[in-house]
């Protein structure tokens, strides 16, 4: 008796300390998606700036510095793209059902890539972070309320997909060994959802739009320089690095619009389902006593049977 009463508090120990710890856990690793879109700004915007002045970043001179600065924003670039696309097939590919939406996801990463790819995000984030700072927001690039909560709303889904994919299987596999894809709870998604609009309306709201505002800067500056000047300075025109940006920008917005539609027409499935609820009960009311009666006879010698 004392064994197994040892065990059971033991168990219930564990699951006092594991479970506030893996909350926690799960979403400070969540946030490192939108981390990740607002370090691709500030890269932008730093660049942008730069070519404006003429002047090269300065960097250190160091060879791992110097090999660093050059790979993590290609990190940050597929793993971000990455997971955006396969957000989008799977938002276009699948329908909105009220069950675990662990099930609508048709691959995942096997748990040591998935290791790799949090791993390799969280240095690229962390250090990146240090070396970048807020330059505030491009002049005219400011969108309007709605864009903005587009984007948002395709942040959400390109962050739970992250937090799916990646970040609960590394988690789960560390604390609860050999257990994977567990059912996710509504404390997670109420966690990640508040953490993910308390650092969107911090941080990300203003400076994400240099994803897309760069670009659209670089093009009314290449447009209104070209019929004064010939000799455009090079750094002026959209490069590749721009048109990820923007595109980045837009898939997410995408997601957004795909996920607001669907949720839309969820809603008004259910309404109308519930209508129709309503109205069956008084038919089915109706019926009733012809069922009853119905089911009542008699045989030869007088006595009734249901």
């Amino acid at each position: 008796m004392s064994i197994a009463g040892g065990g059971k508090w033991l168990r219930e120990a564990e699951q006092l300390v594991v479970k506030p710890f893996r909350l926690v856990t799960t979403t400070l690793l969540s946030l490192l998606l939108p981390l990740s879109f607002l370090l691709l700004s500030r890269l932008s915007l730093a660049s942008f700036l730069f070519s404006l002045i003429k002047s090269p970043p300065q960097t250190e001179s160091s060879f791992f510095f110097s090999i660093f600065h050059y790979t993590y924003p290609a990190i940050l670039y597929v793993a971000v793209s990455a997971i955006s696309v396969y957000t989008l097939v799977i938002g276009l590919t699948t329908k909105i059902t009220a069950t675990d939406p662990n099930r609508s996801i048709p691959f995942y990463p096997h748990v040591t890539m998935a290791w790799l790819t949090l791993f390799l995000v969280q240095i690229s984030v962390g250090l990146g972070l240090e070396g970048t700072s807020s330059n505030g927001s491009i002049i005219g690039s400011e969108r309007n309320f709605l864009s903005r909560l587009v984007f948002f709303c395709g942040l959400y889904e390109v962050m739970l997909l992250w937090c799916r994919l990646i970040v609960r299987p590394v988690v789960d596999s560390t604390l609860i060994f050999g257990q994977h894809r567990r059912e996710e709870t509504v404390v997670e998604r109420v966690a990640l959802a508040v953490s993910c609009g308390t650092f969107w309306w911090w941080k990300l709201r203003d400076e994400v739009e240099a994803l897309v505002g760069v670009a659209e800067a670089k093009r009314a500056l290449l447009l209104l320089l070209l019929p004064t000047d010939g000799n455009v300075n090079v750094s002026m025109d959209v490069g590749v690095v721009d048109f990820v940006n923007w595109w980045l920008y837009y898939i997410v917005v995408t997601i957004g619009m795909v996920r607001m539609v669907k949720g839309s027409l969820w809603f008004g499935v259910i309404l109308l389902f519930e209508q129709v609820s309503r109205r069956n009960p008084r038919e089915i009311s109706t019926t009733d006593p012809i069922s009853t009666d119905s089911s009542v006879h008699y045989d030869d010698e007088g006595d009734t049977k249901v």
